[in-house]
């Protein structure tokens, strides 16, 4: 796996890290913050950034009227909801945890599509998706050494794999825009709409908070993700898929977890237990099918 001639690979590796460490990081930003005002204050940070890079990059921020609707619908799924829930699973959850469930998301994306009508899901893809699924709830129920039943212990798998089901719609919701415009300009006007939509029912948590009680290490996490997580990762994201590809750079994605899961262990000490991995790998077999399925369909 290498883009070196097309896109600085060592760039697209420090994407990777830094999504992956952002799984602990944003624990640190859960002290000071809930996880809707967090998502509120970093989409107000974020978004002009954004639009300066947009513009660096393609000297054109104009999108036509008639689209403002669907790239609305596309902030509102895509920030308001998924990055807020985003932050829930990172709070409620074990970074082994959220890492693995929202790692699931392109079996969700394989399903939407399918259901949508715009992609065949054949036979590999359908055995693709149950295998992920089993891989899910070895996760679930095992991800503690033992059998794990109780909204204490599951309300942070469930709330990253709400997530995970949402950010999987995403693409199949973003399709006709994507063709119609860049991956960032699509991106940053989702950014635009969903922060709109995040005021609106976030501002009165972020008129609450007491300024002063907030720790450094939440502040320093808040810094994290919107330098690094949204503008940085996300730029540098779209800018590769559109020079290389979306097919060669996704395979990056499944570095996320590793980092994720490592970082954990060596800042939070979180140990891996044997039925996680079992869980993570019957998950990643059957995301490589579902994959497969999608090359031969292509072919």
């Amino acid at each position: 796996m290498t883009v070196k001639k097309e896109f600085p690979e060592w760039v697209l590796w420090g994407v990777v890290l830094i999504w992956g460490a952002n799984y602990v990081i944003g624990k640190w930003g859960m002290e000071g913050f809930d996880p809707l005002t967090f998502t509120v204050i970093r989409f107000v940070g974020a978004t002009p950034i954004l639009f300066l890079l947009l513009y660096a990059l393609e000297k054109n921020v104009r999108i036509q009227l008639k689209d403002c609707l669907e790239l609305a619908m596309l902030g509102f799924v895509g920030v308001t909801l998924y990055q807020t829930l985003f932050m829930a699973a990172v709070k409620y959850a074990t970074a082994t945890n959220a890492s693995l469930m929202l790692a699931v998301s392109p079996v969700f994306t394989a399903i939407f599509a399918w259901l949508a009508g715009q992609e065949r899901l054949g036979s590999r893809g359908r055995w693709g998706s149950a295998l992920s699924c089993l891989g899910v709830v070895f996760v679930l129920l095992f991800g503690t050494n033992k059998l794990a039943i109780g909204w204490d212990v599951l309300r942070g798998d469930l709330i990253s794999l709400l997530a995970s089901s949402i950010w999987g719609l995403y693409p199949v919701l973003a399709k006709r825009m994507l063709r119609k415009y860049s991956a960032l300009k699509t991106m940053t006007y989702a950014s635009l709409f969903g922060m709109i939509v995040l005021l609106v029912v976030g501002l009165k948590g972020v008129q609450a908070l007491s300024w002063s009680e907030i720790p450094l290490t939440a502040w320093g996490s808040m810094v994290f993700s919107v330098v690094f997580v949204t503008a940085f990762g996300l730029v540098v994201w779209y800018h590769a898929i559109s020079r290389v590809g979306a097919n060669r750079i996704m395979a990056y994605m499944y570095a996320v977890p590793a980092v994720a899961v490592l970082t954990a262990a060596i800042i939070l000490k979180e140990q891996v237990h044997l039925m996680q991995a079992v869980g993570a790998a019957v998950i990643f077999l059957g995301i490589s099918m579902i994959r497969k399925d999608k090359v031969n369909q292509s072919v």
